[in-house]
Formats: structure tokens, sequence, C-alpha cells
């Protein structure tokens, strides 16, 4: 009898939900999800059905609509219920871990390589570089004028035939046949730029892992006359990554380097219990990380292979977070991925409005613990009923914690305007994905 009312709570808080949901959407928006929305339903009904295979093939069914793809994965998040007291525990726990799996694999996707397919013969350097953007999202620009490069260069032709290549494959094949180079530190994205006239081909001389390019450019060899032991070399390795992304924080554990010389004997590394890490500067395409070993014999004359394992803290897809009805909005509280936002109070200082929020992730991964000033990178802005930005006057820190920061936002609206109808949109990566990047590099030549 306690399963059956349990059930029948259950069906009924469903229908519940889902009604709510269906009358916060507009109506052109229901119209379209409609069926979706009746189909996860079904499937989450399903969730309590007698028989365990159609448990399981309802919770199957629910993670192939979902998919990884930024546009499904939220949409089924949105129709999911969230679970309450009245579900039976097994429905819970079910949900949960549907909605954990999606929000997974929507984060790993978003920071996955991409690939490029291009058949260029003789084709402009700026419909090159579009299509690559295209393709991948990450935005190349063409800034040859800006770093001296002469007059009439922007007619460029390229020539390069790719099927699926990684990106910065494709791109070192690109840039060698153009005979161009990148400056990583442009804020709008990767500026494709004149190559020296000592630059050596950038294909072939680095490692490819996902989206992230690793090539040691700079070799140092240190030798103290004061104290003749104390020898080291130092290997300057460069990590490059997609530009779309935005990396938090790279960390190289020294355990986890190994190198040998063309005798196939290994070099010892320095520091072998430290652990390198290094917060990545917002708008940069690049960060460089100091290897350190101890310095072989005069007769070793390369580094044959360089085999290293690091981490990445990478933020995943971005998400929007939309508090309306301001004047009540205190106490509020949303939840995106493994991200959840409150906004704790909303008032006004003087000629000054403060919105007082809190910005919360289910797991740390050093992503606040060590490394927050990205958080404070994300954008909080006001938009008013047609649709007008108001952009914030500034911020202050309220409350830092491993996992958790508490902001106040300020605004200042016009004299005698107040908050109502004006909605608060926050937007912030939905989770922090720590990526292991495992390389290989051969061939590395010593001074």
């Amino acid at each position: 009898m306690r399963s059956v009312l349990l059930g029948t709570i259950f069906v009924a808080s469903l229908a519940s939900a889902a009604n709510a949901q269906d009358k916060s959407q507009p109506a052109a928006s229901a119209a379209v999800d409609g069926e979706l929305a009746s189909r996860v339903r079904r499937l989450v009904g399903q969730l309590n059905d007698d028989r365990a295979a159609t448990r399981d093939a309802a919770e199957k069914e629910l993670l192939e609509m979902a998919g990884t793809a930024a546009g499904p994965s939220d949409r089924v998040l949105e129709l999911l219920p969230a679970p309450t007291p009245e579900m039976p525990l097994a429905v819970r726990d079910r949900l949960t871990r549907i909605r954990q799996q999606i929000e997974d694999g929507s984060a790993k996707a978003a920071t996955a390589g991409t690939t490029i397919t291009l058949a260029a013969n003789q084709m402009s350097l700026a419909d090159a570089l579009a299509s690559i953007q295209k393709q991948t999202g990450n935005k190349l620009l063409d800034k040859r004028a800006q770093f001296g490069a002469a007059e009439g260069t922007p007619a460029t032709t390229v020539t390069l035939d790719v099927k699926d290549a990684p990106f910065w494959s494709a791109v070192d094949q690109l840039l060698d046949a153009a005979k161009l180079g990148v400056y990583n530190y442009g804020e709008e994205g990767l500026a494709v730029i004149p190559r020296g006239p000592d630059d050596g081909p950038r294909y072939g001389s680095a490692a490819y892992n996902g989206p992230f390019r690793l090539e040691v450019h700079e070799i140092q060899a240190k030798l103290n006359r004061r104290q003749p032991l104390r020898k080291s070399l130092a290997l300057q390795l460069e990590v490059a990554w997609e530009p779309r992304l935005r990396p938090i924080a790279l960390s190289q554990p020294i355990a986890d380097l190994s190198a040998t010389d063309d005798a196939g004997r290994p070099v010892p590394v320095g520091q072998p219990e430290a652990v390198l890490d290094v917060e990545v500067p917002n708008g940069t395409q690049a960060a460089e990380i100091t290897l350190p070993f101890e310095l072989p014999a005069r007769d070793v004359k390369r580094i044959a292979s360089l085999r290293g394992k690091l981490k990445a803290l990478v933020p995943g897809r971005q998400v929007q977070f939309k508090f309306a009805d301001l004047p009540n909005a205190a106490g509020k509280k949303q939840g995106r991925g493994g991200v959840h936002v409150t906004v704790d109070a909303v008032r006004k200082n003087n000629a000054i409005w403060e919105l007082h929020m809190r910005f919360h992730l289910d797991e740390a991964n050093r992503a606040l613990e060590s490394h927050r000033g990205w958080v404070f990178q994300n954008l909080s802005y006001l938009v008013d009923g047609e649709g007008k930005r108001i952009e914030q006057a500034g911020f202050e820190t309220t409350r830092q914690t491993p996992n958790e920061v508490g902001i106040a936002y300020l605004f200042d609206l016009p004299e005698g305007k107040g908050l109502e109808g004006l909605t608060w949109v926050y937007e912030t990566p939905a989770a922090i994905v720590e990526l292991p990047v495992v390389y290989e590099i051969k061939g590395i030549d010593l001074p």
C-alpha cells in the first residue's frame, strides 16, 4: 500500500512540476517544446515502473535524448523534475544520476578538441580563417598589419588540404604554408601575425592533445662556477589552447615528467617532489611552464623524448541565470550543472543599488580554493523590458570559501528608476573540468 501511495504522490508531483514549467514558457516556445516535454514526462514516470527493464530503458533514453550538445542537454535538464522527498528513493537516485551524467557529458564535450576539414587551393587567408572559425568556434584574427606587415599582404592565399584534422595540427600546417605565426596574448582571439625570418616550422615541433598544443621553445643550461655540482637544465614548455577555451590554471607535477637522451638514458628531473602551478591570466591563449632537469653530460646532444602529464582546470560551457521580479528576489536560488547562484539581498544604498549574491560550486576542484580570479570575470548585468542592458558599476567581494564566493554588484540606475521590470542576468561556466593533458615531444636539441 505504501509503494502505491508513494507512486500516486510521485505522479501527482510530476504533473504539478510539468504544469509549472509549461506555464513559465512563452507560447511559441511551449509549442515547439511540447512534444519533448511530454516525452520527458513519460520517461520520468517510467523511472517508477515495477519492471527493472523499463526503468533502465527509460534512463537510457533520457540520456540519449540529452546527448552532449549544449542545446538539447540544457532543454532536457530544464524539463527534468528536481528530486523531492515525496518521490520514491530509487527515483530520486536515478534522477540525480541522470542529471549528473548529462552535465558531465556536456561539460566534457564543451572542452574537447575540435577538428577542421579544409580543401583550400589558392584560397584567400581571410576565407581560410573564416572557415576555421565557423567550424570550430575559435576566433582567429588577421593582425599582420598591426605587427608591421608590408602593405598589400592581406591578399595572401594559402593551399591546404586536411580532413578532420585536429585544430592545432591544421592551423600549424596553414601557418607554415603562409609563412605566418601567432601572437598568444590578444584578448579577442588568436592573432595571426608575420613570421620572423629565423622562425622554424610549427608543424612537427609540438605535441597535440585535444584542445592543447605543447612545445618546448627555449632551453637553458646552467652551471654555478662557485658550486660546480649545481648544474641544471630548464626546458621552457609553452602550453597553448584553442581560443574558445578559458583555462583557469595549469598544474605540472614533476613526478609526472620523464625524459631520455639520444642514447636512451634517462635524464633525471630536478625537484622531484615539486608541483608547478601556473595561474592563467585572463585574455591569453598560452602559458609557460619551466620544467627542471639535471644537466646531462656534454656528450648528450638532444633530448630524444620528453613525456609528461599535466592537469588543466577549464571552465565548461557557459550558462545564463536570470532572476526577474528583483524587488522580491532575495532568497531565490537557481542551479545549473555544478553551479548554484543565490540572491541574498537587493537594496538601495544612497543613489546606488546593491545586489548581493553567492556563487557556489558543488566541487571546488581547486577552482575557488586557489584560483578564483576567473569568477570576477563572469558577466553580471540588468536587462529592462525592451532588452536593453544596464551594465554593473562595480562590485565588492563579501565572502570567500573553498567552494563559494559572495559578491555585491553595484548598479547606478537613472534617477527615479527602481527595480520594477528589470531582470538580473548572470553568465558563468556551468562546471569546472579538470582535464588530464598527456604529451610527448621528441627531438629537442640541446645548446
